[in-house]
């Protein structure tokens, strides 16, 4: 009987052996591999979840500083107090969270272009068009802005009921109702990404029916009326600046603005009652940002908006 001869035999096992060693390579190496994949994630969700729980713990400190100026004896809201910095830094653990508060009630609340049965608001249609002038904007996006929150079909001057938005690539309904929140603008006729940053910082969908005067923008206050001036601008901000008005009456001391105090005095206050908080953390190479809005009414806090992103 023939036999193989043994160099082959030991080709064969070497072969073999090559072979099997091929294999557990390619084994720990996709093992490795996923170990490696798998400890990125869970890296990832760890930093995820401590930034989100940071962020959330801002949230509950510019929460507290609103509920202790609530408690204070200062009869109004200016942007000289402790919550109105522009970034208050909240140590959490080895890392912080970065609060900022900002005052609803300085801005034009466009969902004020119509009244609460649904009919137009001449005032501040009348403001609002003012704003978008200023901004050197289309005065005429408001009557979008109007027929999308109004309570009929009718389309008003330059606005669009469901006629024009169905009629889109992609159709939806006008709403007919108020906006819950400031970028459902971008769903309005006209309103695109460039002009909500132009417009993002004098308006909002939460406040109450007056423009706060100590925390209004520059612009805002521009809108206010016909024959309001700059200079009667710069009057204002200078002496809210130096002391915060207290009566909507004493904004009558900046010169020029008694001749036009009948005419904005129902649209103004000196206290604030809703506020927005911006409350960002960093963990490793993730961030989370916490955006809420809180009517704060005595010494309570509502919950009026949150998302997180």
């Amino acid at each position: 009987m023939k036999t193989r001869p043994l160099g082959d035999r030991n080709g064969m096992a070497l072969v073999l052996t090559l072979l099997v060693v091929s294999l557990l390579t390619v084994v720990v190496l996709d093992f490795l591999r996923e170990s490696r994949v798998r400890s990125a994630l869970a890296a990832v969700y760890r930093d995820e979840t401590k930034a989100l729980f940071a962020a959330r713990s801002g949230q509950e400190t510019a929460k507290l500083i609103l509920l202790e100026d609530a408690k204070s004896n200062i009869s109004r809201d200016a942007l000289t107090e402790e919550w109105a910095q522009t970034a208050i830094p909240v140590p959490i653990d080895d890392n912080y969270a970065f609060v900022s508060i900002r005052d609803e009630s300085g801005k034009v609340n466009v969902n004020h272009l119509t009244t609460s049965k649904g009919y137009p608001d001449e005032r501040w249609d009348g403001i609002f068009r003012r704003l978008l002038k200023l901004l050197d904007l289309d005065p005429g996006l408001a009557g979008a802005v109007v027929d999308w929150i109004d309570a009929n079909q009718e389309v008003s001057g330059e606005g669009a009921e469901d006629g024009y938005y169905m009629s889109l690539k992609k159709p939806y309904h006008v709403k007919n109702a108020k906006f819950d929140s400031v970028d459902e603008l971008l769903l309005v006729k006209g309103f695109s990404p460039k002009i909500m940053a132009k417009l993002r910082p004098h308006i909002t969908v939460w406040s109450s029916e007056k423009i706060n005067i100590n925390t209004a923008t520059p612009l805002t206050l521009m809108a206010l009326d016909d024959a309001m001036t700059e200079e009667m601008v710069k009057g204002i901000i200078r002496m809210r600046e130096k002391s915060p008005f207290t009566k909507r009456e004493q904004i009558k001391r900046v010169p020029g603005v008694d001749a036009v105090y009948a005419n904005i005095a129902l649209a103004i206050d000196t206290r604030s009652d809703y506020f927005s908080v911006d409350s960002t953390s960093t963990i490793g190479e993730t961030t989370k940002t916490v955006l809420a809005v809180y009517k704060r009414k005595s010494a309570t806090l509502q919950t009026i908006y949150y998302k997180v992103f």
